[in-house]
């Protein structure tokens, strides 16, 4: 790895970025078309995906906020009824890979990445429909259901359901990805989603309490990626933020 180069913000910034950012002073940004994310996890999940050119797909029903796709004010049991049988049925055929659009939160990194023992994956993932960031409300959503018999959740409104969450989940900046369970490789009762030119792996940056060695994960990616940059994290001497370990 290089020195720091500031100069490198600016064509963050220019692509619609909040700078800084963990890598904006490493690297250049991602193509238009993409949006650099990162996933974080524990270390061997991280060698696996790696290794096998693969990310795990969460289940609806495994998430770790209750709240999920169930954003609408509940004050009519109609409402509740529908969308709580929309939910069951999205989450049956449908999974989502969740990503942030930063690496430098010791919140996350406890939470997501073994208490900073883990790993983050940087990607390049194509912006396309199926790509949104996540819109955090204080409040419920409007019960604008439509309550002609039978009442259904539209487009537009599953839409709003897929990408809304509580303010309090709002430092986490995430972004995510639906996937349907058909479209991924199945292994036992997991789903994963094949890296690919529309999921590019990018950056790979190991926790402040990660034992691996950057040279033995760097000669991992070496091995079976084209350009993968790999570093190691550091916490901040200013601040709270976790930083690149020059």
């Amino acid at each position: 790895m290089g020195k720091l180069n500031y100069a490198l913000e600016a064509e963050w910034k220019k692509l619609g970025y909040k700078v800084p950012m963990g890598s904006s002073q490493l690297l250049r940004p991602s193509p238009a078309r993409f949006i650099r994310v990162y996933h974080m996890t524990n270390a061997d999940h991280a060698i696996s995906d790696i290794s096998l050119h693969r990310l795990k797909l969460a289940r609806v029903a495994d998430l770790n906020d209750p709240f999920e796709l169930m954003a609408l004010n509940f004050r009519n049991a109609e409402t509740r009824s529908v969308v709580e049988q929309w939910r069951e049925q999205y989450g049956d055929s449908n999974g989502l890979l969740s990503f942030s659009s930063d690496w430098t939160s010791p919140v996350l990194w406890s939470h997501y990445a073994d208490k900073h023992r883990g790993m983050c994956l940087g990607f390049n993932l194509h912006r396309d429909d199926d790509t949104t960031a996540v819109k955090y409300e204080a409040q419920r959503l409007a019960d604008e259901l439509d309550h002609h018999a039978p009442a259904v959740i539209g487009p537009d409104m599953a839409r709003q359901l897929l990408e809304t969450k509580f303010e309090h989940w709002r430092d986490e900046a995430e972004w995510r990805r639906f996937v349907p369970l058909n479209d991924a490789v199945r292994q036992g009762e997991l789903h994963f989603v094949p890296f690919s030119p529309a999921l590019e792996l990018a950056e790979v940056i190991l926790g402040e309490r990660c034992t691996y060695n950057v040279s033995t994960i760097r000669a991992l990616t070496t091995t079976q990626y084209t350009l993968v940059n790999v570093i190691k994290a550091r916490l901040e001497h200013k601040g709270f933020h976790l930083v690149p370990d020059e």
